[in-house]
């Protein structure tokens, strides 16, 4: 609590009728208006107690400055004699623009007036109090969380490591395509994850890459859902559309997320993307391929058809800045899907002293039997 109160006029007056035992009043500090004055502008959780006068006998800039700082209090009482006209005017005048003014006093004033405005202070400090105390917990709960949350992603990141060692690729063949994918986990948070969903006449691939363990872990759900039922990629990517946002709208700082679905024809070997991202795309043959929702490619026999997740390229740039991707998958176009995996790998995580790469990588490798039957 803050008296501002040049004349030594309130506090002999306050103390007098027992505002000494009070645990607002134990703290108060007593200013003049020039150390009022010069106080930050910023907010407080105080009340201020003034002695009128001590603003009327001041020039009308110092009155000026004064309504500043009174404002960025929680609240002000105004003390004056009950013979002093003018400081009962000036109150009453100002009290119409000062919206932190909370009571007017006029001395000497009856017990009642005493008792009821030790009250209404009691009450204020007490909410204070509670907000204290809610502010400490909160700020414990923060650090317990931090600390629970750091010890989720050293587990998450060990069972990263898990999942590469044991599942390390994976292969399948639909209808004269193989389908064979390698993973490799990232120091950093979140992850990436691939999937393929097969229909009668159709394979979609599902990759997601976020920097989030939480939109991770939502995506994967809802992929299930989905795989549960028709696989329709419109229908999936609004549904993770609308759940990024509803994770991200919750956080200060937004997670980047990246979500691919690609649908291949087993009959016509036609490749479309659905999502709005720009996928890095290669076919080992005719290099960079560009897909939009509105622009197919169509794969050829014994082509092979690479897809990098965002991860994958990220690590290749830092470790290789000057090699194109391009040209190295030209130089190796004679191995084969399982070969050009681990070859790429390889290179990413040569020279790393860090048994993990910066962030998670995928790469998928279609590859087209010659002899699979397909329209052409």
């Amino acid at each position: 609590m803050i008296i501002l109160d040049e004349r030594n006029y309130l506090k002999p007056e306050l103390e007098s009728k027992g505002f000494s035992i009070f645990d607002f009043f134990e703290n108060h500090q007593v200013l003049d208006l020039k150390t009022f004055n010069a106080l930050e502008l910023k907010r407080r959780g105080e009340f201020l107690l003034v002695d009128t006068q001590t603003i009327l006998s001041r020039p009308v800039e110092a009155r000026e400055t004064f309504k500043s700082i009174m404002n960025t209090f929680l609240g002000a009482v105004f003390f004056h004699e009950q013979s002093n006209v003018k400081a009962q005017e000036w109150v009453q005048n100002e009290a119409a623009f000062l919206t932190k003014i909370i009571g007017e006093y006029s001395l000497p004033m009856p017990q009642l007036n005493w008792t009821m405005l030790s009250n209404q202070l009691q009450f204020f400090w007490n909410l204070l109090e509670d907000q204290r105390m809610l502010q400490k917990h909160m700020a414990q709960f923060s650090i317990e969380l931090d600390q629970v949350l750091q010890n989720a992603e050293v587990e998450m990141v060990k069972a990263k490591k898990i999942h590469e060692m044991l599942v390390p690729r994976r292969t399948d063949e639909i209808k004269g395509v193989s389908f064979s994918n390698k993973y490799a986990a990232g120091e950093g948070g979140g992850g990436e994850f691939y999937d393929l969903h097969q229909t009668p006449s159709k394979v979609y691939q599902i990759m997601v890459s976020s920097q989030s363990y939480l939109i991770s872990s939502a995506l994967l759900g809802i992929l299930g859902q989905h795989r549960e039922k028709d696989f329709n990629p419109a229908a999936f990517l609004k549904d993770a559309q609308a759940e990024i946002e509803t994770i991200n709208g919750a956080k200060k700082k937004k997670s980047e997320v990246e979500v691919t679905v690609l649908e291949l024809d087993l009959g016509t070997l036609e490749l479309k993307l659905h999502s709005p991202n720009k996928p890095e795309l290669y076919s080992q043959q005719n290099g960079r391929i560009e897909l939009a929702r509105d622009k197919g490619y169509k794969l050829s026999k014994g082509e092979k058809f690479i897809v990098f997740s965002p991860g994958f390229i990220f690590n290749w740039k830092e470790g290789h800045p000057n090699k194109n991707i391009h040209d190295f998958l030209k130089s190796h176009e004679k191995l084969n899907a399982s070969e050009t995996l681990s070859e790429l790998f390889f290179q990413l995580k040569d020279g790393k002293e860090s048994q993990f790469l910066t962030k998670d990588a995928t790469v998928v490798v279609m590859e087209v039997n010659r002899h699979g039957i397909h329209k052409v």
